[in-house]
């Protein structure tokens, strides 16, 4: 059921907790207002350059021998685009590579007016990897621009190939230097319906600000909704009910499936 086509607000009413790091041409929370939602925007997550670009330009040294460039999210692209700028460096080069990416980070390049050769239908790294077998990797160069601490299946199942894999890390996740009080405050009076959860990393900041001393009363009634499944797995092992975690992994789809989730909801009461 498309909830958005039957009710231009099917979110009104909903108090939605959104935990990333907005940026003006990458709005979730404008997405949900939109919709009717109240959001109360608190990032968990703050997005900076990694503290040496030395494995970024090296990479680039050695471009004529890579055949393949992997991006795993938004923030890779963008990060690599600031990088290419500062030094001088014409975008275009990533025009002489073969490019496979999920959606989000396809969505950033399309804005760049960089076309992209493979985007998994299974959008985690064990899709990535089935259909990268099909092109037999072996021998080949796989250029993995990613976040500091990144997932090394995709690299490991790469090298287990026979492929040839060069690392690079354009940016990281750092927890907020922030007051946390007013995000405590709106669980422990449980004012929200629903909380946003982008990364595993914000699920880990999350129980990292919650008191040691409050039980998990807070989190039973709340809605939580999940980018990904690496993502859900982290909210479901901290004790977190994921009600949502849509199939596509972006925001489209999961405002979508938050509007269906409360239309539905409302049409059994």
């Amino acid at each position: 059921m498309n909830a958005i086509l039957k009710n231009p607000t099917p979110l009104k009413g909903q108090n939605i907790l959104v935990t990333r790091q907005e940026s003006s041409d990458h709005s979730l929370s404008e997405k949900l207002i939109g919709l009717g939602a109240e959001v109360h925007n608190h990032p968990l997550i703050s997005i900076h350059p990694p503290d040496s670009w030395d494995s970024f330009d090296e990479a680039l040294n050695q471009l004529n021998k890579i055949d393949w460039v992997v991006f795993t999210s938004r923030n890779g692209v963008l990060f690599t685009f600031k990088r290419l700028v500062e030094l001088g460096v014409s975008t275009k080069i990533l025009k002489s590579l073969r490019i496979a990416c999920f959606p989000a980070a396809e969505e950033a390049l399309r804005q760049k007016q960089i076309e992209t050769d493979l985007i998994p239908s299974h959008h985690q790294s064990e899709g990535l990897i089935q259909e990268l077998k099909q092109l037999n990797p072996s021998g080949l160069c796989f250029w993995l621009v990613q976040a500091e601490e990144p997932r090394y299946t995709l690299q490991e199942e790469l090298l287990k190939m026979n492929a040839e894999v060069m690392i690079s890390t354009v940016y990281c996740n750092r927890i907020p230097k922030t007051d946390f009080s007013p995000f405590l405050q709106l669980l422990r009076l449980k004012r929200l319906d629903w909380i946003v959860l982008a990364s595993a990393s914000a699920v880990r900041n999350l129980f990292s600000i919650i008191p040691s001393h409050w039980d998990c009363e807070w989190s039973n009634s709340l809605k939580v909704a999940c980018l990904g499944e690496i993502t859900a797995s982290a909210a479901v092992s901290h004790g977190l009910k994921v009600e949502i975690q849509p199939e596509v992994q972006d925001f489209e789809h999961l405002v979508q499936a938050m509007a269906d989730h409360v239309s539905n909801d409302e049409g059994r009461t």
